[in-house]
């Protein structure tokens, strides 16, 4: 890409943008992401024990369908705890891209979690359709309901902050069980005052349905963000634009090509070829390759950069022709 057809693009970019990886030093993130799956640990545990005590109070297929979502918010939860801090372990001689996959692999598991769970709740809710049991303790169960969505808006606005500073898909996934379980709630509170106070009696497990539908849906979303991580797909085109800005700042950069991304957990790696004038000397072509790097690193502080050097003029490109691109 050369610097006319870089001008050409109207979404340049500020380097401050956030909720993408590798833009935070990755001991700084990991401190952020530790905290955060710890917290929602914390709250997931506190979510199953309590609904699991309602739901023996009162027999609400709903309240039964919200524990069930919350068993899993603290299995999420716990491998997201595990995946964090394995994904920021430093690279080695066996892992040289670092181990920053383990993020995506926890989110898999999830959406493995939620399609099981949401096929379950929908036998159970079928199964209380056709043979409906009385709902008792509504009060009591409303109650601890609108508890729950506090908490829940509470974690979530620490999740989204968490996700803004360090991009962590973990998180994400995490966040994403929450969410979902706030709605459930909601849901659930619909469903009890339906068969409370409506001649409806099977509203309650009418949510239940609702709700198995809900967590399909949030499987998907959260499928879609792993399946990206995994296969490697290319960072935003926004990303893409401000690496070839930032690398094209020195007007010795004639152009950059063969630019490829990837996000790796808390991590991104970028490689790109410089164009650059063939009268230069070596030495002089390898301090304009460190400018560059110096000034990708200060934005994208966890990055893994690779950057070759080449005399404009030159016709001769290097690697399999199935890998390279336009840009």
């Amino acid at each position: 890409m050369t610097k006319e057809t870089l001008k050409s693009k109207a979404d340049y970019v500020a380097p401050n943008l956030r909720g993408r990886p590798g833009r935070m030093p990755p001991e700084e993130s990991a401190k952020i992401t530790r905290r955060i799956t710890a917290l929602a640990m914390g709250v997931g545990l506190l979510f199953a024990v309590t609904k699991f005590f309602i739901w023996q109070e009162t027999h609400s297929i709903g309240i039964l369908s919200s524990l069930i979502h919350s068993g899993l918010d603290l299995f999420a939860s716990f491998s997201s705890f595990i995946a964090v801090r394995y994904a920021v372990k430093s690279p080695d001689n066996q892992y040289r891209f670092g181990r920053g996959k383990a993020e995506s692999f926890a989110a898999v598991l999830q959406v493995c979690l939620i399609i099981i769970a949401a096929f379950h709740l929908m036998g159970e809710a079928i199964e209380h359709y056709q043979n409906p049991e009385p709902v008792t303790q509504t009060t009591l169960a409303i109650g601890a309901m609108v508890l729950f969505i506090v908490i829940s808006t509470w974690l979530l606005i620490a999740q989204g902050w968490a996700i803004r500073a360090t991009g962590s898909i973990a998180v994400r996934g995490d966040r994403a069980h929450y969410l979902a379980d706030l709605v459930a709630n909601l849901f659930v509170i619909a469903g009890l005052l339906f068969t409370a106070f409506t001649p409806f009696r099977r509203a309650d497990t009418v949510v239940g349905m609702i709700m198995a539908l809900w967590l399909l849906f949030t499987a998907y979303r959260l499928a879609q963000l792993a399946w990206a991580q995994l296969m490697d797909k290319e960072l935003p085109e926004a990303e893409r634009d401000l690496i070839i800005k930032l690398a094209m700042e020195d007007p010795a950069v004639k152009a950059v090509q063969d630019l490829r991304t990837r996000a790796s957990g808390p991590h991104i790696h970028i490689q790109m070829r410089l164009d650059l004038d063939s009268h230069l000397s070596l030495s002089e072509a390898h301090d304009v390759v460190l400018s560059a790097e110096q000034r990708l690193m200060g934005t994208y502080k966890a990055a893994d950069i690779l950057i070759h050097p080449h005399p404009t003029g030159c016709d001769h490109t290097h690697g399999n022709v199935r890998f390279r691109s336009d840009s």
